[in-house]
């Protein structure tokens, strides 16, 4: 457990009170002993809802002492008022029945505590107001971490433009938006020249000054209408709104593309960047999201043959439309192919704990060797058969080999591994997942327990209800839920509360750059703290320098996976690997 974390220096020296409740006695009882407390600075006192919302009105509290029963109503019922005045206010609920039921209910309405009133003393105060204090503490570190991770996961760290993320989200709205009322746009795909060459000569430190200032540039150009994204690399994109012409865009285009005639200044460099556009238009080109960056990327390449131009698509000649169907057919053709001719196989990537260099279980990473074209990048093939019919066919038979090769490892260790499989977010649209998944469990004979099923954090923000529905089926049953690539889409810490995950992962974008300090430390403390509070296992992906071993554990996080301990491998090298490691501690 981590004893002393950041978040709670900032923690407050004296609190401010409310008793809620209508029995003169007891309400004074409860004020005599809370100003025996040198934390609380102010106590307030309300002998109905009525005046309690009175008070909620004016004030902002720490903490609310709340009795349930008052004359004028159930104080259960100003609850939700508390938490929306001040969501960092705790609710410590003050009654006169030991009841536990009562107490269940008032911890699901969001009470923080639970306290009769014959318990009371002066020490159990202490005690809550001190617990508390740090709680708030914790809590408000959460929920920075929380709006600084939503903003990572909308806007580029680099440059602070929207990122790929926000930028589809946004064209999406926009199609949606023309189908309603006819409103034309146009997309602007931005591709820099010249780029590469100053990343090899001067530097990724000089190529990142470079996309800076290049993001400013475009960015006070565009009216506040218009939205300019970096989408990754050098490569950005637009969206221009109420551009009635093909000529208007090209015009803004070339408008944008000066804002880069004046050299940008990097150290004693006058650096010259230009950069290629290409430009598709709603709705001459197409209404489809998918349809308009393609003619928009067409268009671009189609510039970049004359350095620093403008290029509108070419039309129907061109159009990548049907090609591109033509193509993912195919796609769609070979991977029948693969499911049924065994191309698939899984290779598998080792947990470990930082501290003690145990091996805690491995991750189920599907490789597809095609005849055709070799050895395919799942990011390659995954979108597309995402979108198509042979998904459960897929994720079921990936589940089998795991299973199968589970079965096997059984036969052959004393202790045998949880090994964690990928699923896809359109899973957990299918009712009878959970069923399935059990089937197979009981057919191959893998108790439950070894089985981890890893959902991507978008997973979640799809269809959160169906999602923590599957989730909570499956955690009956006894498999266990990891959350994959945390921290790449958007989670809230409410939800992941009430969800019975079993594991967090975070995004191996965080495991960089681990100063003191810096953004990156902090989240992972952060979240480490989290996780301990819920008994949640918190692993960090893409750990791939051993030096940063030790810095992760006094972070609080003692799970890592990556290639500074092991690539994935085939599974007939996973034993002889382990019993190398094991031997390898035992050396060491």
């Amino acid at each position: 457990m981590i004893d002393d974390v950041e978040c709670l220096a900032d923690a407050p020296q004296q609190v401010s009170v409310l008793v809620v409740d209508d029995d003169d006695v007891d309400r004074e009882r409860i004020i005599r002993l809370l100003h025996r407390n040198a934390l609380c600075s102010q106590i307030l006192e309300a002998d109905s809802k009525a005046s309690a919302l009175s008070l909620l009105g004016r004030e902002l509290f720490d903490f609310v002492f709340l009795d349930f029963k008052l004359d004028d109503g159930d104080g259960r019922e100003l609850v939700p008022s508390i938490q929306q005045r001040n969501q960092s206010c705790l609710i410590v609920a003050v009654t006169g029945t030991g009841n536990e039921r009562i107490a269940a209910e008032a911890i699901k309405l969001g009470v923080y505590e639970y306290l009769p009133k014959f318990e009371l003393t002066e020490d159990r105060l202490r005690q809550t107001i001190s617990d508390g204090v740090r709680v708030a503490a914790i809590q408000a570190k959460l929920r920075e971490t929380e709006q600084l991770l939503q903003h990572r996961s909308l806007y580029d760290s680099l440059t602070e433009l929207p990122n790929r993320n926000l930028f589809l989200d946004r064209l999406d709205q926009l199609c949606a938006l023309h189908a309603r009322n006819q409103l034309p746009f146009a997309v602007l795909m931005i591709d820099l020249d010249r780029f590469k060459e100053v990343n090899d000569k001067l530097g990724h430190q000089a190529g990142d000054l470079v996309l800076r200032e290049v993001g400013a540039r475009f960015s006070s150009l565009l009216r506040g209408s218009d939205t300019i994204a970096r989408l990754g690399g050098d490569e950005f994109a637009a969206l221009l709104l109420e551009v009635d012409d093909a000529e208007c865009a090209l015009a803004l285009a070339e408008k944008v593309g000066h804002t880069l005639d004046a050299p940008i200044l990097v150290g004693e460099h006058a650096l010259s960047i230009g950069a290629s556009f290409g430009v598709a238009m709603c709705p001459q080109h197409g209404c489809d999201p998918a349809q308009l960056l393609s003619c928009a990327d067409i268009a671009m390449y189609q510039a970049k043959s004359n350095l620093g131009a403008v290029a509108l698509y070419a039309g129907e000649h061109d159009k990548p439309w049907p090609k591109a169907g033509q193509t993912t057919q195919a796609l769609i053709t070979q991977l029948t192919r693969a499911i049924q001719h065994d191309e698939l196989e899984m290779h598998y990537q080792p947990k470990v704990r930082l501290d003690t260099e145990e091996v805690v279980g491995f991750e189920a990473l599907v490789r597809w060797n095609s005849p055709a074209q070799g050895r395919v990048n799942p990011d390659d093939f995954m979108p597309t058969l995402e979108s198509c019919n042979l998904l459960s066919r897929f994720t079921y038979l990936t589940l089998e080999l795991v299973l199968s090769q589970q079965q096997r490892w059984i036969g052959q260790l004393r202790k045998p591994f949880k090994v964690a499989v990928n699923i896809s977010a359109r899973m957990l649209e299918d009712d009878r997942f959970v069923e399935e998944v059990m089937a197979r469990l009981a057919s191959y004979k893998i108790p439950p327990s070894l089985l981890v099923l890893e959902l991507t954090e978008t997973a979640l923000v799809i269809n959160p209800v169906k999602a923590k529905e599957m989730i909570e089926q499956l955690h009956a049953q006894g498999v266990s839920l990891s959350i994959d690539d945390f921290g790449a889409g958007f989670t809230s810490f409410t939800y992941l509360k009430s969800c019975p995950i079993t594991e967090i992962k975070l995004d191996k974008a965080f495991a960089q750059e681990l100063e003191p300090g810096s953004f990156n430390a902090s989240l992972i403390q952060c979240m480490a703290v989290f996780c301990q509070s819920r008994a949640i296992d918190f692993i960090v992906e893409g750990v791939e320098r051993k030096e940063y071993w030790p810095v992760l554990t006094r972070l609080g996080c003692n799970l890592g996976q990556g290639y500074s301990i092991a690539k994935p491998m085939p599974a007939a090298k996973v034993l002889p690997w382990w019993e190398a490691w094991e031997q390898g501690k035992r050396r060491g």
